[in-house]
């Protein structure tokens, strides 16, 4: 009991700055007061679990949901299940994440509300200080889920899963990076090429000299190639692989474009193991900006 302690405290008194003051935390201090829209699109998407059946026929159902993640603490009863068992990567501290519209959609009987609770949200650094890729990890409730032909949105706590990068910078050095790594594999393939394609001495002993000083070099080459797409294959899964996959936010942030939303469900031989199973993906469309005095609210595009 004692280890819940702190974190009580931290739920009955208001956020200060004293909890943005770690590392770990940072991300939080970044994201926090952040308006966004997303589009989101439920349905059947690649390395789902849910059942053949569900959303078989390939239909989507689609809304707009606009969202802020806020500088507060959530309600203890939001954040039981995260501490109980929840996912790692939101990090160990929680803020509240707030829908700010009642999303919409059509079916057969003609526009349907959506009814969204409040949630929250996590962040934690992901791959290193070097690329500050964190993955952003929020979850909203959705008491009445929707339907429209056989999709269907569960009527509970929906996830949401993307990634974030808090250096700007870091996204072009890796763009460069990225560019550099991809000429010396080119370039190392062609000397691969052109060792193969040369005249042997036509000699025996001279050919046999020939094929053992090519073959030597052709391993050479074939371990730096190797080493090289290593590192472009970690450069790649640590930044988005072009500018059109992200969008630029407010306080410096850069967001992965496009995320998935999931459930929860438990697995394993006695049913302990937890699992996200997909049930479709969501875009950041835009950011959401407010003037001060509750003047009407601007949108910031990236």
């Amino acid at each position: 009991m004692h280890q819940l302690v702190p974190f009580l405290l931290a739920v009955i008194h208001p956020l200060s700055t004293d909890a943005f003051s770690t590392s770990s935390t940072a991300p939080l201090r970044r994201i926090a007061t952040t308006r966004a829209e997303l589009l989101v699109s439920v349905g059947r998407i690649p390395g789902t679990a849910m059942p053949p059946e569900w959303a078989a026929s390939g239909a989507k159902l689609g809304f707009a949901l606009e969202v802020e993640f806020t500088a507060e603490f959530p309600p203890y009863e939001t954040s039981e299940e995260h501490m109980l068992k929840g996912d790692a990567l939101m990090g160990s501290t929680l803020l509240s994440v707030e829908p700010l519209n009642e999303p919409t959609f059509v079916s057969s009987n003609g526009t349907q509300k959506i009814t969204v609770g409040s949630g929250a949200y996590g962040c934690r650094m992901q791959q290193g200080l070097e690329s500050e890729q964190c993955a952003l990890r929020f979850f909203l409730d959705f008491p009445d889920g929707a339907k429209r032909n056989d999709v269907e949105l569960p009527s509970e706590r929906v996830y949401f899963l993307t990634s974030c990068w808090l250096s700007p910078e870091a996204l072009e050095r890796a763009t460069k990076r990225r560019e550099e790594l991809g000429r010396e594999i080119d370039l190392t393939n062609a000397r691969a090429n052109k060792i193969r394609s040369q005249q042997l001495e036509k000699n025996i002993l001279g050919n046999a000299i020939q094929r053992a000083f090519n073959l030597r070099h052709l391993i050479v080459l074939a371990d730096r190639r190797d080493k090289l797409q290593r590192q472009l294959d970690e450069v790649e899964q640590a930044y988005p692989a072009d500018s059109t996959g992200v969008i630029h936010g407010p306080n410096d942030v850069t967001y992965a474009k496009e995320g998935v939303i999931a459930v929860k469900r438990m697995k394993g031989a006695i049913g302990t193991k937890e699992q996200y199973w997909y049930v479709g993906s969501f875009t950041i469309n835009q950011f959401l900006e407010d003037e001060k005095n509750d003047s009407p609210r601007q949108k910031y595009r990236g």
